[in-house]
């Protein structure tokens, strides 16, 4: 079977985790060196000196700064890399599923799974009890190239908390899918004059 993820994936997150929130760390180490530098040149500053109003500016500006740069760097690259982190490890870890099914598409999706950006991967598959074919989906991290699936291949994919980490195509094209064509279908039912039973039987109820 084709893996999804691999253990250069993992390493290239955590690498990716780390350099981020090193430099995070070493930008606020900056900052509080700074800020003591300049209240120690405060403090020794003398009485109602009017250059005490230097440091007072200084660390202002620099804390209106810092507090600018950790909220959106924090907020955009240190949660996005911190929630990809956390999915790749109950990828590695958690329980996984494996299914067959019939692929139909893809579908681009506006939703997050677990704050991850997702396309949907529809499969059909055939219930017993219902006698008809139902929806089936799975989800593809949005980060990773598509898998070469066409509508009708029959896979085998493994998938953990819904995401696909594993697939293997069975069998190319193995079923086809009849296209409907929504407009045609729609002009049919306008078109569609019900017989003299049908009518009667309206009238009757």
């Amino acid at each position: 079977m084709t893996s999804v993820y691999t253990d250069a994936d993992y390493l290239a997150v955590y690498k990716q985790k780390k350099k981020i929130f090193g430099i995070f760390w070493a930008v606020t180490a900056v900052y509080v060196i700074f800020c003591i530098a300049w209240w120690i040149y405060y403090m020794g500053l003398p009485y109602a000196d009017p250059m005490q109003k230097l440091p007072k500016a200084c660390v202002f500006v620099s804390s209106v700064l810092y507090v600018i740069f950790a909220y959106v760097y924090l907020s955009i690259k240190g949660s996005r890399i911190k929630r990809y982190f956390k999915l790749m490890g109950y990828l590695s870890d958690g329980l996984k599923n494996e299914e067959k099914n019939y692929f139909y598409t893809f579908e681009k999706k506006t939703l997050q799974k677990d704050n991850i950006d997702v396309w949907g991967c529809v499969f059909e598959t055939w219930s017993k009890k219902r006698q008809e074919w139902l929806d089936r989906e799975a989800y593809w991290d949005n980060e990773k190239p598509l898998p070469a699936l066409e509508s009708g291949d029959y896979v085998k994919y493994i998938v953990q908390s819904n995401f696909i980490v594993q697939y293997e195509i069975l069998e190319k094209h193995a079923l086809e899918f009849e296209e409907v064509d929504e407009e045609e279908y729609e002009a049919e039912e306008d078109d569609y004059v019900p017989s003299d039973e049908e009518t009667s039987g309206e009238a009757v109820q």
